[in-house]
């Protein structure tokens, strides 16, 4: 099995393993793509850079969210066919 260390490389193993037009259907945009390669092109203008050995004993990722006070802030966007992607995929998301 591969080590998966990027991006990139949950992509390319994605494409070994979904049928060609599962893979197509998750890795594309629609109509020509316009917005999918602006996207991608401002991804790779972020740029982070790590830390360690910093006290993280006062961080707080708490938010607010919709007038909610949220400890977490983590969100999932409707996902279209996930119960091809994976059995259950709806599910586990």
């Amino acid at each position: 099995m591969s080590i998966v260390a990027s991006t990139e490389d949950f992509r390319e193993l994605a494409r070994r393993r979904l049928p060609p037009f599962l893979f197509e259907y998750i890795d594309g945009g629609s109509y020509s793509e316009t917005t999918l390669g602006r996207n991608l092109s401002d991804l790779r203008e972020v740029q982070l850079r790590q830390r360690v050995l910093r006290d993280i004993g006062t961080l707080d990722p708490s938010t607010e969210l919709f007038g909610r006070k949220m400890a977490l802030p983590v969100a999932l966007a409707p996902i279209g066919l996930a119960g091809m992607n994976a059995r259950r995929g709806e599910v586990q998301a």
